[in-house]
């Protein structure tokens, strides 16, 4: 996956619908429903035995900066725009940029004590703009991080979310992942269908970590 250089605002590229979108090349990612035998949790062990996780099974994703800031523009297909918590059958929609702090941390349980996560993470009832930067060692340890430079914006249209990440490649902090032209990274993705109930480790996520390349 490689990060385009575009001499734009980010004001800008946080517009999902910018025709300066159709010039970076966009990765079709096949992915996978989160293991349920490593939840975290008996009781969601337990009812979710046996049931289909991981409701989103493509994701189409673009990255770019403009030497300040690097960019993801995240685009799946949702027939329904769940932007709040209902009655435990609905949750809002949701979806995270994912980094290795350190070596290969395993994604299939998000990072572990020695090899954790760095997740930029939205989800539908957040407002304008919001976005959380995450820190995880494992299914039930997310911690919002107090090094908030990660922003979001969002819109859902004609059954298709569209969702855009931003942050300033340079980010001071031990829970933020280093960024740079001069070194490759990995990264990957995740999605939560709310409809589906997909909530905390319920989600869809890529199939394995991926070359970023920035330019």
């Amino acid at each position: 996956m490689r990060a385009v250089k575009l001499q734009l605002a980010t004001k800008t590229l946080l517009n999902s619908g910018a025709f300066q979108w159709k010039k970076v090349p966009a990765e079709e990612l096949r992915m996978a429903g989160a293991r349920v035998d490593l939840q975290p949790s008996r009781y969601v062990r337990t009812v979710w035995a046996g049931r289909p996780v991981g409701a989103v099974r493509n994701l189409k994703v673009q990255t770019a900066h403009n030497s300040r800031d690097i960019l993801f523009r995240l685009e799946w297909p949702d027939e329904s725009k769940d932007t709040d918590f209902g009655d435990g059958s609905v949750f809002p929609d949701a979806a995270s940029v994912i980094f290795p702090l350190k070596g290969d941390a395993p994604l299939e349980t998000m990072g572990s004590p020695r090899s954790p996560i760095n997740a930029w993470y939205w989800r539908a009832n957040f407002a304008t703009d919001e976005a959380r930067n995450r820190s995880c060692q494992g299914y039930g340890t997310e911690e919002d991080s107090p090094e908030r430079q990660v922003q979001a914006r969002a819109r859902w249209e004609d059954g298709r979310w569209y969702v855009v990440f931003a942050r300033p490649l340079s980010a001071n902090g031990k829970t933020n992942v280093k960024l740079s032209s001069a070194h490759p990274a990995k990264v990957a993705f995740a999605v939560w269908e709310g409809s589906s109930q997909e909530r905390g480790g319920l989600h869809s996520c890529s199939r394995q970590w991926l070359d970023l390349v920035i330019e």
